[in-house]
């Protein structure tokens, strides 16, 4: 694990419901020529919405950007097989980053078998869905900080069109908070209602999976960066305590000079030494 995996402790998590494709074999090239007359859903789009148009072109321009800052801009991906497409898109959609509030968010992202189709021959439609995430990761949550970092739980749901893009999301804190209850049993309530509290109760354990495949990720990368800290700990005394062995060693060392400065001086004391003693004798 590198530095970057221990330091980085809180990311936002984003789950891919990938549908098991039918066939993963690439188009015929017969289709190519007809794929070309065929217009683009971003266009049709267009045309029905006039109203969206410049926000669904900003979306595409986004996109676009996100295609040339990894240097795929001019890739074609029509002769890939699904497999290849979606590691190739979920490629891109890896380097989009969150805004720094949004790191406690859990995202849950379905795209249908037709959306994979059409996102794999209409590039403007798949440059769309990254400038969608563009803008939507780039939102400020005002609340983060405020006591309650427990994020949101966010699900997006992507078919063959722009019209049959669908999300929705809600605070990780409430989940946690209100204990659901099976109500099933009861006719009077609505069927919608219903639906709704089990959509919440699958959303919840979902939840709660990804949050303990966090907290174990989490768990390990501490772990990992306590025994590099204790490795480093261990080089910074044992190269401090063998310099100051060095150091020790260079003090007990016997210094030549020093010993013979002290034997010229001990050879000069016996010299007065024997002539004082000759000098005291004559004056007796």
């Amino acid at each position: 694990m590198n530095l970057a995996n221990i330091m980085g402790l809180n990311q936002p998590t984003t789950i891919y419901n990938t549908p098991k494709i039918s066939s993963t074999k690439k188009p015929e090239s017969s289709d190519s020529f007809k794929d070309a007359l065929e217009e683009s859903v971003v266009d049709t789009f267009k045309r029905r919405r006039p109203d969206c148009a410049r926000h669904v072109d900003q979306q595409v321009k986004a996109g676009r950007a996100v295609k040339e800052r990894n240097g795929v801009s001019g890739l074609s991906t029509k002769d890939m097989t699904m497999e290849e497409y979606q590691a190739y898109f979920y490629g891109l959609l890896e380097t989009i980053p969150y805004d720094s509030t949004r790191v406690n968010d859990t995202s849950i992202i379905t795209i249908s078998e037709e959306g994979w189709e059409q996102m794999r021959k209409d590039p403007d439609y798949e440059s769309w869905i990254l400038g969608y995430f563009v803008e939507d990761r780039s939102v400020h949550n005002p609340f983060f900080g405020w006591g309650n970092d427990a994020g949101s739980m966010i699900t997006e749901h992507f078919g063959a069109s722009i019209e049959e893009h669908h999300g929705e999301g809600f605070s990780k804190a409430a989940l946690k908070g209100n204990a659901d209850q099976d109500d099933d049993d009861d006719e009077e309530e609505d069927w919608w209602i219903k639906r709704h509290k089990r959509i919440k109760k699958l959303l919840q354990e979902q939840v709660e999976r990804a949050m303990k495949k966090d907290a174990a990720g989490k768990a390990a990368a501490k772990e990992e960066y306590a025994r590099q800290q204790y490795l480093s700990r261990q080089r910074q005394h044992s190269f401090l305590t063998s310099g100051t062995t060095a150091a020790a060693n260079d003090t007990a060392r016997p210094d030549p000079e020093g010993i013979a400065a002290s034997m010229a001086a001990a050879a000069y004391v016996n010299t007065l030494d024997l002539f004082g003693t000759g000098m005291m004798s004559d004056v007796h």
